[in-house]
């Protein structure tokens, strides 16, 4: 497969500096990329490689100096370049039919051209949307709904009441409407054997092995658009918002609420009951105790400004110079003192 530089940059919306002629054949990294290949450079540290690199044409920010070499300049080259990576992946025929392991219970409705590898359970009551496929050993529990364009893969399992939207991906091992573990014991009476749904909106990509637990009380939501990376929780009742980025680790406490477009780093914890106002960034690690506003960066436990961590950060740096400090002073306070007393009794 070939594109020209000028395809390429109306794909991803970038300004071109070059001839809009060359042909790209291939995506790689700036080390790695040959004649043909497009590259790009997102971190500075990698400025060096620049002048080496073999890449035909290089998708750069918009202030990056570049000499020799076709350029698509665009506000984030990282993502731009996952656009190309797109554009040239090589994707295998997905087998479709239902394979005659598949084990289907009663009043299962499957649309036109579905397609249900080895082992795959359906319960009663379940739907699966046009298109859609179910690799191996994927378990649908009863009344549960797949929408149009849908890719589970291999021993995902999704519980009763579950609502996937269209378009959304579920990678391996991910655990959707898992029922919840009560904490009280009240909590662990009222609840036994009951499970809540679950909606998945469009557009939604989940990573492996994730668990998003069923609601207690109403509906469990991920909203259109968000990206779940791998190994993340998501308590019941929770409601992620759309267009939010989930990273690994990262655990969303139960009846938590996170507006647009809200980043969730690696190992973050957000507490139960916690409400995120469209647009903050949680930094790596923080563990976020109360509600935030829109528009924040907050880091640190429990977390608070990122700029306010930052200085907290510096001082902490300087504690050992600092007690050195205290030390010298009291050892200066007692000779004063010894000589003050000893200039008192002369006198």
């Amino acid at each position: 497969m070939q594109k020209s530089l000028g395809e390429i940059a109306e794909l991803v919306g970038g300004i071109l500096e070059g001839d809009p002629s060359v042909l790209i054949t291939g995506a790689s990294g700036i080390k790695d990329a040959g004649p043909g290949d497009i590259t790009f450079l997102a971190n500075p540290k990698y400025l060096p490689l620049l002048p080496t690199t073999k890449a035909s044409a290089i998708i750069v920010g918009p202030d990056t100096v570049v000499n020799d070499k076709h350029v698509i300049r665009t506000v984030n080259p990282y993502l731009a370049f996952t656009e190309v990576l797109k554009l040239f992946a090589v994707h295998t025929p997905v087998p479709r039919g239902i394979h005659p392991t598949v084990v289907r219970g009663r009043d299962v409705f499957l649309s036109e051209d579905v397609a249900l590898h080895a082992g795959v359970v359906l319960e009663d009551g379940c739907k699966v949307g046009p298109r859609s496929v179910l690799y191996a050993g994927v378990c649908v529990g009863r009344n549960a709904e797949i929408g149009t364009d849908c890719i589970v893969y291999s021993r995902v399992v999704i519980g009763e009441n579950v609502r996937i939207g269209n378009n959304a991906i579920i990678h391996i091992g991910a655990v959707i409407g898992n029922n919840p573990v009560p904490v009280q014991e009240a909590a662990r009476n009222e609840d036994a054997g009951r499970k809540g749904a679950v909606v998945i909106e469009d557009d939604v990509e989940v990573g492996a092995n994730v668990t998003v637990d069923g609601s207690r009380k109403g509906t469990t939501v991920i909203g259109r658009g968000t990206k779940i990376d791998n190994l993340v929780h998501i308590g019941s009742d929770a409601q992620v918002g759309p267009n939010c980025i989930i990273v690994s680790h990262a655990r969303i406490g139960a009846g938590c609420k996170l507006g647009d477009g809200v980043t969730i780093a690696g190992q973050a914890s957000i507490f139960d009951g916690v409400t995120i106002g469209d647009g903050t960034i949680v930094a790596a690690r923080s563990g976020v105790t109360e509600d935030i506003g829109p528009g924040q960066v907050v880091s640190g436990f429990p977390a608070a400004s990122h700029d306010k961590q930052l200085r907290i950060w510096a001082s902490m740096k300087r504690l050992p110079a600092i007690v050195r400090d205290i030390r010298d002073l009291e050892k200066r306070l007692d000779t004063m003192e010894h000589k003050t007393s000893a200039e008192t009794k002369d006198h």
